[in-house]
């Protein structure tokens, strides 16, 4: 296991914490969010460490628990967690929003929504190429239609790989 990120993957992290911090209200309302705590510390724990000649390159991390709390807060106002996000992306995974919760455990369910949702999405890449022109507003459905698509062929993936499926 490789303990120590390279300064590239360092510098990914350390502009998705920025984010969520400035997506969260900035260092100043995570500070007072997080209990009080000065700001400084906020904008320390995402500051770029230097990187003097010979010396190793050690980054500075916010504690877990920190980080739920600030992107609580991101996701909160209907943002997507982007230190969460950038961990999924480095290890190779897309971090998708579950749209509807009551088809997540039932496989059944979830394989009909996802029938639902590419009809739809048929039907608008349809209609978009039919006169052989797809504007600006039609590129806009579309992307939003097949990315439902593919959250729901997420969630259904989700659900039948945690499903209890009878043999036969």
């Amino acid at each position: 296991m490789n303990s120590i990120l390279s300064q590239d993957t360092y510098m990914m992290f350390a502009a998705a914490t920025k984010k969520a911090i400035r997506d969260a209200g900035g260092p100043t309302a995570v500070a007072e969010n997080l209990g009080g705590i000065p700001r400084q510390n906020v904008e320390r724990w995402y500051a770029m460490p230097s990187n003097g000649s010979g010396e190793r390159f050690i980054p500075r991390s916010i504690p877990l628990f920190r980080i739920v709390e600030i992107e609580a807060d991101v996701v909160s106002s209907g943002g997507l967690p982007p230190i969460t996000r950038a961990i999924a992306s480095y290890h190779g995974f897309d971090l998708l929003r579950r749209t509807d919760k009551t088809s997540a455990g039932n496989p059944v369910l979830a394989i009909g929504h996802l029938m639902k949702e590419a009809g739809a999405a048929c039907e608008t890449v349809t209609d978009a190429v039919a006169d052989g022109v797809i504007t600006a507003d039609e590129k806009q459905k579309c992307i939003s239609d097949l990315q439902k698509v593919i959250e729901a062929a997420s969630q259904a993936l989700g659900s039948l790989a945690g499903a209890d499926c009878d043999a036969d």
